[in-house]
């Protein structure tokens, strides 16, 4: 067929309304089923600067532009309301770059408003080396008259995606490798950077299969290190992480529906560590392919760890912490210990499974705080198995030790296992999880993938994959392009971590422009709530839907008491939970709430000190190593709040503000 759309035109039909949107889809259809149908009203436009580009006849007010060339017959560039739709035609340029050969789509830039001085260029690059990265000609001259990076932002801001990535990754000092040169159609459709920002429709079948769900640019359009992440064949364990808003969730559901064609009838996991992010991952697949292949399972490994019980060791119910610590307590009376490190050596033992005192005696306990001798691991020991035989007479169990079951039963070949497994938000997993994981899935080619981030690690301490038995180097894809925030937030976000998390530097990039987040400090906290108020009501006013606001505290007290204030005001809010999302209202709740979540608009409330880092916590910490790691944690929390938003940030705090603010 040889059409191709661009991400241009995704983009533009996502701001037209459901209507008009069904209106442009028919349109489509008819084009490519006869590009010269009479109702189409076929209209070259030729007296713009910028040959090839004409328009189609939606209705009365919208047109869709198209390009075209030789290199593909047509491309649909964009889509708006009449004057719109022109006025972008006019702007914009599609040529094929003479070194790259990808065909670029661009925003003309003007060469008589730049005043020639003496100057002395951001950019200092031989003209041949710039052109060799894919920069337009009509773009060189006045790259090279840049003077700052403001300047430098603007002018990028018309180029295609790749273009801009490579001239950032310049300012910053890096060494960049320009991109191999296409020479057929077939490179065209096949090349990476083309694949980027153009779809390239086969079939009217194919077609079909398009125009019949949403059409959301994350489906169809992947950054080369995603598409790497997801179509390589990996000899082993491996993963992808990034900041915030890399597209790492988006990663995870495109490697699940590649291994599900690439092994059909094989059995595949898609998961992650609660259900409220597997509905998401759920519904996500259901966009991308239309139903869940047969042969994939989408399950939160809570609900997949416990079904699998059910099934093949009989019904379990699990205990919380209130209710066996009391056993702890009585177990270890005559200990000469606190209770906080009874409970975390506890659950430090529960985690890795030493349920056995040749396991226990000579278990590495680095970072624990509080030395042992062996003596005084015994006693321990003694105590800690008092509380696990009074849970047997029980019938109860922790879900650490669920899963050491489950993992030992798997390692004996008596449960089902899966071909391979794509594991989202995977830092969160401890190592329980991660070894029932692996003793759950083969071994070999593409067995287990993990996406993460190590800065929104807020439930667990650091762990040594190597430990795990999951090797990943050579195997770990790393992402660095925002797709979902802007540069500003996206910069305040990051200057609250340290320059590396876990050994990991920390490096993003955003290619959205918007405006500066605003931190305010107030007298009281009655203060800061009257200016959250308002400050939501005046985003409701601009049209952001109240779904699309999210107010994020670090304690539930204040999430309840923030929702009743905004009632009061007569805002429709409604608190976060994995069962509202059909609910009107603006989103209130705990950070910890959120995670996973985004929004256009996101308020902070109550950035202070004593409550990031959350001070009774603190408090409770049974060694500087554990206080050490719940701050860090509380750093991260403070990370995920500053990460949902898109475009606006608001943050809030009374008296003293957080020392993370300061770092």
């Amino acid at each position: 067929m040889n059409v191709a759309i661009a991400d241009s035109f995704y983009e533009s039909l996502s701001k037209l309304t459901p209507d008009e949107q069904d209106q442009v889809r028919e349109t489509v259809f008819l084009f490519l089923q006869n590009p010269k149908h009479p109702s189409l009203k076929w209209h070259k436009l030729k007296r713009l600067k910028n040959k090839g580009f004409s328009s189609l006849y939606v209705n009365m007010d919208l047109r869709i532009i198209v390009y075209e060339g030789r290199e593909v017959p047509y491309i649909l560039v964009y889509v708006g309301h009449h004057d719109d739709a022109y006025r972008w035609a006019e702007n914009h340029q599609a040529e094929v770059h003479p070194r790259t050969g990808v065909l670029q789509i661009f925003r003309v830039v003007e060469e008589t408003k730049v005043v020639p001085k003496e100057i002395r260029p951001l950019l200092n690059y031989p003209q041949d080396y710039l052109l060799d990265l894919g920069v337009p000609p009509s773009y060189l001259r006045p790259l090279l008259l840049v003077e700052n990076e403001d300047q430098l932002l603007e002018l990028l801001s018309g180029l295609p995606q790749d273009v801009q990535e490579r001239l950032l990754d310049l300012h910053a000092g890096k060494k960049v490798v320009p991109p191999p040169k296409v020479r057929t159609l077939e490179d065209l459709a096949r090349h990476p950077l083309s694949r980027q920002h153009l779809q390239f429709i086969r079939d009217l079948d194919e077609l079909r299969r398009a125009l019949s769900h949403p059409w959301e640019r994350w489906m169809v359009f992947l950054h080369p290190a995603q598409r790497e992440a997801v179509e390589r064949t990996f000899q082993g364990p491996a993963r992808v992480t990034g900041p915030a808003g890399t597209g790492k969730t988006v990663v995870a559901l495109h490697r699940a529906a590649a291994l599900a064609s690439r092994y059909p009838g094989a059995p595949l996991l898609l998961t992650s560590y609660n259900r409220f992010l597997a509905a998401r991952l759920r519904a996500g697949l259901r966009l991308l392919l239309g139903e869940v292949p047969e042969n994939l399972t989408v399950e939160n490994l809570h609900s997949l760890a416990v079904r699998l019980h059910h099934q093949h060791l009989g019904p379990a119910r699990i205990a919380k912490e209130e209710e066996y610590l009391p056993w702890l307590a009585e177990a270890a009376s005559g200990l000469p210990y606190e209770p906080e490190f009874l409970r975390s050596e506890f659950a430090f033992l529960d985690a890795w499974g030493l349920y056995e005192w040749d396991l226990y005696k000579g278990f590495p306990r680095s970072g624990r705080g509080v030395p042992l001798t062996a003596r005084e691991r015994l006693r321990l020991f003694d105590a800690f198995q008092k509380v696990w035989e009074r849970m047997e007479a029980k019938g109860v169990l922790t879900f650490n030790r669920l899963l050491h079951r489950l993992r030992a039963k798997a390692e004996a070949g008596e449960l089902p296992r899966f071909r391979a497994a794509v594991v989202d938000e995977a830092q969160d997993l401890g190592p329980a999880e991660l070894l029932f994981l692996r003793a759950l899935v083969e071994g070999g080619p593409d067995d287990l993938f993990f996406a993460l981030d190590p800065a929104q690690r807020i439930y667990r301490s650091p762990l040594s994959w190597q430990a795990m038995g999951l090797e990943v180097r050579g195997r770990s894809i790393r992402l660095k392009v925002n797709y979902r925030t802007t540069r500003e937030i996206a910069q305040a976000a990051e200057r609250l971590l340290p320059p590396q998390v876990e050994e990991e530097v920390r490096e993003v990039l955003s290619l959205l422009q918007g405006p500066p987040p605003s931190v305010r400090g107030f007298p009281t906290q009655e203060d800061c709530a009257q200016d959250l108020v308002a400050w939501v009501k005046n985003h409701l006013d601009f049209g952001v839907p109240p779904e699309e606001i999210g107010v994020l505290t670090r304690v539930w007290d204040l999430a309840r008491s923030i929702r009743e204030r905004l009632i009061a005001h007569g805002v429709p809010a409604t608190l976060l939970s994995d069962k509202d999302e059909q609910e009107e209202g603006v989103r209130v709740g705990t950070v910890h709430s959120a995670k996973g979540l985004e929004f256009r608009a996101v308020a902070v409330f109550g950035a202070n000190r004593g409550l990031f880092p959350l001070e009774s916590l603190l408090k409770k910490a049974p060694s500087e190593e554990e206080r050490a790691h719940l701050e860090e944690q509380d750093r991260n929390l403070l990370y995920v709040a500053f990460s949902r938003p898109r475009e606006h940030l608001w943050v809030g705090y009374w008296g003293e503000p957080s020392p993370f603010l300061r770092a």
